[in-house]
């Protein structure tokens, strides 16, 4: 299941604090993305609703990522022989299940090891919820905290395109992140074109067809090619067979 791209949304252009300029400007590279579905209106999946992400796990989630390396949106070893790169939408419920459920295994069994390493891309295509948080995540990304505060962002979600990534929301899930400046990640969230990151993650899904989130490739060492990984199910379990496959043939 995933957030598919089928019609860009123009109505949260008009309102908030967001500053309108950057955000047309944001449009027009979204409109790319729109361009390649050619269709009417955002779905998810089956249009059933997923599991939510809230209260799923106990003690700190965020401990999963301690003692690993963390440079910007990739996380594990330079040498590592396979690059996961997932693009997400901090929106998108589908990307919210996934990573409460399968991806703290990922991280502990195949980036902590240096089996593979990890690139996480914020996209911000399904409002201007999406808009804010890939603004505050790009400032987390500058602060190489780009996974805790994705992370936290999931566990505390709300429904889609209901306004609720307001600057108490923002602050919110930056003040527990260690390294993170609250009143700085609001500010990121009200000018998101500030970082070219923001633009940039737009015109790559482009560029490779992607659609929807979360949408996973790979790309294997000394290689620029993103290749589309084939997940079959959504469960720690699917993600691990489709990893293995890949590195059995690195």
């Amino acid at each position: 299941m995933a957030c598919l791209i089928q019609k860009f949304h123009t109505g949260w252009l008009s309102s908030g604090s967001v500053n309108r300029r950057a955000l047309l400007q944001l449009a027009a590279v979204m409109a790319l993305a729109a361009l390649a579905v050619g269709g009417a209106i955002l779905v998810s999946g089956d249009g059933a609703e997923p599991p939510r992400a809230a209260g799923q796990e106990a003690a700190d989630p965020l401990a999963v990522y301690d003692g690993i390396a963390q440079d910007g949106i990739r996380l594990g070893e330079d040498d590592a022989p396979v690059t996961l790169v997932e693009f997400a939408d901090l929106q998108c419920p589908f990307c919210a299940q996934y990573a409460v459920q399968a991806m703290p295994s990922i991280v502990r069994d195949y980036v902590a090891p240096g089996r593979i390493a990890y690139e996480l891309r914020i996209r911000a295509f399904l409002g201007r919820d999406s808009v804010r948080a890939a603004g505050a995540a790009a400032y987390a990304t500058r602060k190489d905290r780009l996974y805790q505060f994705a992370d936290a962002f999931y566990r505390n979600q709300g429904l889609e395109n209901s306004d609720y990534a307001d600057d108490a929301f923002i602050r919110g899930i930056a003040e527990p992140v260690a390294g993170l400046d609250p009143e700085a990640a609001v500010a990121a969230a009200d000018d998101p074109l500030r970082f070219p990151i923001v633009r940039a993650t737009e015109r790559a899904a482009a560029r490779i067809g992607s659609t929807g989130t979360p949408d996973f490739y790979v790309r294997r060492a000394g290689a620029q090619k993103l290749e589309p990984l084939e997940v079959r199910g959504t469960g720690p379990e699917a993600y691990a067979e489709a990893l293995d496959g890949v590195l059995g043939g690195s």
